[in-house]
């Protein structure tokens, strides 16, 4: 049975609404609520892409280690012809991006590789990379200016001396030794700023900082273009395993002087 008041004929019924005034108000503390969070879920996005950048440089310097020691999965590639103690740097870098003989598509002609599912890659970037099966990674890794992880340049073209005059040495003339692990503060791979290194005219996938003698090929800075698309800093990972963030990373006092060596050097 119902008992609530009954209606009472003659007297008007209100129902409150909202005003014109009320709304207006409503609106204006939802914007400034949004104002207020969305730079938090900015921030807090680009906190978690930095540290998955990270990750993926901590990844690759672990990758090396197995690599020098000839424990990598899948081999050492081409340097296996070098014996135990011998690798180049650049057969480790294809077998990062897995091209060449590390192709591991199977018969697929090329594949795209977004930030969130490959290690040479920083999701801050925000750009994916075309892999092709064969040749070297300037051949089958592009496009240049989504590039954006390098490795350090000294490892992959060393400083030599010819007829009086320093030059930079050949690609593919150099070496590296699981020897390279005593030295743990030398850098292995930088963040890169893939179109700056194009605007140079030089390919992204090494880079080197303008460190050592006046005569020294790197000295004018040509080939140091790294990133700092995480708030001014770089992320750089050291042969020893570990990972720095720097926002002035030629400058530190890390082992930049460290070179590969050459063949018959």
């Amino acid at each position: 049975m119902y008992h609530g008041t009954p209606d009472i004929p003659g007297r008007c019924s209100f129902r409150h609404a909202f005003t014109l005034v009320e709304t207006l108000v409503s609106l204006s503390v939802i914007a400034v609520l949004l104002s207020l969070l969305i730079p938090s879920l900015h921030s807090a996005r680009e906190k978690m892409r930095t540290l998955k950048c990270a990750s993926n440089v901590k990844s690759v310097v672990f990758e090396f280690q197995l690599f020098a020691e000839g424990l990598s999965e899948a081999g050492r590639g081409e340097s296996d012809r070098l014996g135990a103690s011998r690798f180049r740097i650049e057969d480790f870098q294809e077998s990062l991006y897995g091209v060449d003989e590390f192709w591991r598509y199977g018969d697929v002609l090329q594949v795209e590789v977004s930030s969130a599912d490959h290690l040479m890659t920083c999701p801050s970037a925000g750009a994916a990379l075309t892999l092709i099966p064969g040749g070297p990674c300037e051949q089958s890794v592009g496009p240049f200016e989504d590039v954006s992880i390098a490795l350090n340049m000294r490892l992959y073209r060393p400083v030599v001396r010819f007829r009086g005059e320093r030059l930079l040495a050949p690609p593919g003339s150099a070496w590296m030794s699981p020897q390279s692990l005593n030295h743990p503060y030398a850098p292995l791979t930088i963040e890169v700023d893939g179109p700056g290194a194009r605007s140079r005219g030089i390919d992204p996938f090494y880079i080197a900082p303008p460190v050592g003698q006046k005569d020294d090929p790197y000295a004018d800075g040509r080939f140091w273009t790294p990133s700092t698309r995480h708030g001014g800093q770089t992320i750089v990972g050291f042969l020893g395993g570990h990972v720095l963030t720097s926002s002035h990373p030629a400058t530190e006092h890390w082992d930049w002087s460290y070179s590969a060596e050459t063949f018959g050097g």
